[in-house]
């Protein structure tokens, strides 16, 4: 199992991302070619090496090419995600850039000023990328928006964006949910954000440190800050939304078989620190030494059967490893169910939220359990219903093979033949 893990102990934002993964070793070329496909013009994106504390990192830029034209210099409520913001939004590199790809000539039309959420859904809907970067792009971005709306006290379908509708963010965004996806790994973690302290200028004035859509995503979605003492901003709304749109947790790994790292330059420089973003790609034996899970049971008596479906439902949403129910008999003889939630533990708090508020429990027993898994991977099979996805699970010399259910079901129907069928061809796809 490939895990991508990001030490984020100077912050994170859109653009030390990028070349954090980059420097991991994602293909250049595709990453342009998917950021091509997008309907934006009016930029260049620069590739080159920066040195931030002596450490020699990735530098990943977005620079605007007109950025004179009130089109394209944007007014930001914040900051500028992607630049660490404020005084060095229009910032000169001391250092050489290795290339730069621009992005057409300027139009009038290619930027707006008013951009909503739903013009830059459209500009992701309109790119030449998988389904994964698409849907990652778009969660990351509706996070940002919720976490603006909030700030400015404003419905969702009535915030504009200046910085998350710029040129650059978009960028940035679109450019980590590509670099994720062609990393292929098994599951995400992020360390705790290390964020600065103090306020940082921008167009309305000071902002204290963290800025309030920063506060608004970590509050939204669980996500750990850790405060420091240097001044200024570390964690970008970009940086924390994509964080927490592709995390599986939040947690420092105990135990790390790295396979290889990168690291993506900052536009700061701190005091004491290199400003960068440490990626690491890890490849994790699962089942060889084990791992921990965390369980949680609740014993209902009071809830009926359909309602309790949907907070089933609710938790395997929000990524609990297995959920169930079984039938019990309580006090008095009364018939009840026992809901038992399987997850990781840095999951607790999500899936606690979600159980109290949608069953009738207000209690639940948890226990952390050592368990042992066999290596899982998903392989695409061709046959003549089409591409099947198989599971296969390994462990020391024990292969085991499991056709995807959905997919399945979706074939069956199409071709009106049995799922067994499907199942059952697929499966001697793989043994040939």
């Amino acid at each position: 199992m490939k895990t991508l893990y990001l030490e984020c102990s100077s912050g994170i934002s859109g653009d030390m991302t990028v070349g954090a993964l980059l420097d991991l070793g994602v293909d250049r070329q595709k990453l342009e070619a998917a950021l091509n496909s997008l309907q934006v013009e009016g930029y260049a994106l620069q590739f080159g090496r920066a040195k931030k504390a002596g450490i020699d990192a990735f530098d990943f830029d977005v620079k605007l090419e007109h950025p004179e034209h009130p089109d394209v210099t944007h007014t930001h409520p914040h900051h500028d995600d992607g630049h660490h913001h404020n005084e060095e939004h229009h910032h000169h590199h001391e250092h050489q850039h290795e290339g730069e790809h621009h992005h057409g000539e300027h139009s009038h039309h290619h930027a707006h000023v008013h951009r909503n959420l739903d013009d830059v859904l459209a500009i992701i809907e309109s790119g030449d990328l998988t389904p994964k970067a698409r849907e990652l792009a778009k969660k990351i971005f509706h996070i940002i928006a919720q976490a603006e709306a909030k700030a400015h006290g404003l419905p969702l379908e009535q915030v504009h964006f200046h910085e998350v509708g710029a040129v650059d963010s978009i960028v940035d965004v679109v450019g980590a949910a590509v670099c994720i996806d062609l990393l292929a790994v098994d599951r995400v973690i992020v360390s705790p954000l290390s964020e600065g302290c103090g306020h940082v200028h921008c167009a309305h004035g000071q902002m204290p440190v963290p800025v309030p859509a920063v506060a608004n995503i970590a509050v939204a979605r669980k996500v750990p800050l850790v405060m420091t003492g240097i001044p200024g901003e570390l964690v970008t709304p970009t940086g924390i939304a994509i964080a927490s749109a592709a995390a599986e947790a939040f947690q420092v790994p105990s135990q790390m078989n790295i396979l290889r790292i990168g690291y993506g330059a900052g536009k700061k420089d701190l005091p004491g620190q290199a400003n960068v973003l440490r990626a690491y790609l890890l490849e994790e034996e699962a089942g060889a030494s084990g791992e921990e899970v965390l369980q949680m049971e609740t014993n209902i008596d009071d809830q009926t059967g359909e309602t309790l479906a949907f907070a089933c439902d609710l938790l395997r949403e929000e990524g609990a490893l297995d959920v169930w129910t079984e039938p019990i008999f309580m006090k008095k003889g009364r018939a009840a169910y026992k809901l038992c939630v399987l997850s990781e533990p840095a999951k607790e708090e999500k899936l606690l939220r979600i159980i109290f508020a949608h069953t009738t429990s207000i209690g639940v027993r948890k226990s952390i359990l050592q368990r042992s898994i066999m290596h899982r991977e998903v392989l695409p099979v061709q046959t003549r219903f089409g591409q099947m996805q198989v599971k296969r699970c390994t462990y020391q010399g024990i292969t085991k093979h499991y056709v995807e259910f959905e997919p399945a079901k979706e074939a069956a129907k199409q071709h009106h033949v049995t799922i067994q069928q499907v199942i059952e061809e697929t499966l001697s796809k793989i043994c040939q």
